[in-house]
């Protein structure tokens, strides 16, 4: 049985041909269109920019507080307890914390980690005045907010409809369409549901991975640039992406087990030793004291910030800003939600929500607060013009100047060139993993796609980052254009929370705390008590018939 089922997984007919082919001619239309018409494509991805943040900003506000709440919920209530599957975790806790950091923010963190706060200060929120020492303060204080509790929250919660399906009523499938599917009663518009799905989700995710490839090439080529004395020229460019589709195919072809665990591994061993060195060899003073001011204001104003929506000023911040992290975060959903449930296997909710949400925060306030201020603190004692270099196009470059202020920088420079390769090489993998997931229609035994459909992904996702790289195509307008996707997610999400709640509900409100965690003990710890219960059974009955 076993061996019809690989060598189905490895066949052509047990892929969705239909969803594979639908998307790519779909993707290659508008990639084409982004191409060809870059002026065009520019005016219409601002047009859906302005429809989603500005006009739908207060609705994704409070979905993504909502999710947090519900998080709450889950940690603190009864249903926390419920285990996926009754078996030993797979991966260590370091390592599970590790993975879903890695695959949920990827190379798009360094950027962001090095330069969100240049943006706050030209244009802060609350009417503040830019520029002023007011806006430094708050700077930092909301990347913190915008990779924080509310962004894990996104992943951890929508993520628990596709594992209660597959581990809680045993839906053997990690396509999205399946969960879907199995949620709607009537069959013909669960059918319609479930195709429309397939062929989505592909496009969104391919889309998504363009602007990750795009932003975080030209970051490392930079660093390359600098560190050997060479041209950063489109043959440099190319040259990453080379090596980052080498990386790809080969951690694809060993499996999440053996190559996402090893390189998302080390990845965070690369990041902590950044970071430590920004610290120990930066400013350090102002470092800690920024950190401690961003961290304050932060949790002295979290429901603010959330729910934010200037109705008075218009000056359209939290539109412009945080319901546009949100709604970027959202596109990456489907992704995360397969992700999530495979390396799950063994946690309860109320483990996969801490570990998201608390490891995922901490090790972003942790970066987020070092490196930002000390990109903020080189550009106040005038040694690189931060905001002008990000305003003038030449953001990776001021990243790779700034590291270059630090003390033995060639060392620093090989330490970012490696943690932002293998931050990168992360989020594809976790990426190329739930695409191929999403279109077979049966997986293997371990639950895990095609080898050879994952490396045919591989090569699509790398070689469309290409083509916009060496065409110079207006990637960013394409990031705003993307935002399209969110809306369709959020009622999606919503719908499948909606329904697994009822499920637990029905499937556990007759149950108590103790009687919740009797049921989803692990095995491990059954079979220790079994082997200790049998000899004192044994000893009792002998002294029965003794007497």
């Amino acid at each position: 049985m076993g061996q019809n089922v690989m060598k189905s997984t490895t066949g052509r007919s047990n892929f969705d041909r239909f969803s594979i082919i639908t998307s790519l001619v779909i993707v290659s239309i508008i990639s084409i269109f982004f191409l060809t018409n870059p002026d065009q494509a520019i005016k219409i991805a601002g047009d859906i920019f302005t429809l989603i943040a500005y006009n739908f900003g207060t609705p994704i506000l409070w979905y993504a507080f909502g999710l947090v709440i519900l998080a709450a919920y889950f940690v603190f209530s009864k249903y926390g307890h419920i285990r996926m599957g009754n078996e030993k975790p797979e991966f260590s806790t370091f390592s599970y914390i590790a993975m879903m950091a890695l695959a949920g923010v990827g190379s798009g963190t360094v950027y962001w980690a090095f330069l969100e706060w240049s943006y706050y200060i030209k244009t802060p929120p609350f009417a503040i005045e830019a520029g002023s020492v007011t806006a430094a303060e708050w700077a930092v204080t909301y990347s913190l907010h915008h990779w924080g509790i509310i962004a894990w929250a996104i992943y951890a919660i929508t993520a628990i409809p596709v594992m209660y399906s597959f581990y809680i009523r045993k839906n053997r499938s990690l396509k999205i369409s399946d969960v879907v599917m199995s949620m709607i009663k009537n069959k013909a518009t669960a059918k319609i549901v479930g195709r429309v799905i397939d062929i989505m989700y592909p496009i969104a995710l391919i889309f998504g991975l363009i602007i990750v490839l795009s932003l975080g090439v030209p970051i490392i080529s930079a660093a390359v640039s600098l560190l050997f004395g060479i041209s950063d020229s489109l043959v440099l460019k190319l040259s990453m992406l080379v090596i980052v589709a080498a990386l790809l195919i080969a951690s694809s072809f060993f499996g999440i087990e053996k190559g996402m665990q090893k390189i998302s591994n080390n990845g965070t061993y690369f990041v902590v030793a950044l970071a430590l060195y920004i610290l120990i060899f930066g400013p350090t003073q102002f470092i800690l004291e920024n950190t401690s001011s961003s961290i304050a204001i932060w949790a002295q104003n979290f429901i603010k910030m959330s729910l934010y929506t200037d109705a008075i000023n218009q000056a359209k911040f939290p539109q412009s800003w945080t319901a546009y992290f949100w709604a970027y975060w959202m596109i990456f959903i489907p992704l995360m939600c397969v992700f999530v449930t495979k390396v799950s296997k063994g946690r309860t909710i109320r483990e996969v929500v801490v570990c998201m949400i608390g490891g995922g925060t901490a090790g972003i306030a942790a970066l987020f607060s070092i490196v930002g201020s000390f990109m903020m603190k080189t550009q106040l004692d005038g040694k690189v013009e931060i905001s002008k270099m990000v305003s003038e196009g030449q953001a990776s470059e001021a990243i790779v100047k700034a590291l270059d202020t630090l003390p033995l920088s060639s060392v620093i420079l090989v330490v970012f060139i490696i943690s932002t390769f293998l931050l990168l090489v992360t989020t594809l993998d976790g990426s190329v993993f739930t695409v191929a997931c999403n279109t077979q229609k049966e997986l293997d035994e371990k639950n895990n796609p095609s080898t050879y459909l994952k490396i045919f992904w591989c090569l699509i996702i790398v070689a469309l980052p290409t083509i916009f790289i060496t065409v110079n195509a207006p990637v960013q307008s394409m990031q705003s254009a993307i935002l399209i996707f969110a809306l369709p997610i959020l009622l999606l999400t919503s719908y499948m929370l909606f329904k697994t709640v009822g499920y637990m509900r029905a499937d556990y409100s007759h149950l108590n705390v103790m009687e919740i965690q009797a049921m989803h003990k692990l095995e491990s710890v059954v079979e220790k008590e079994e082997e200790v219960l049998e000899p004192v059974g044994g000893v009792l009955a002998e002294s029965q018939q003794q007497g």
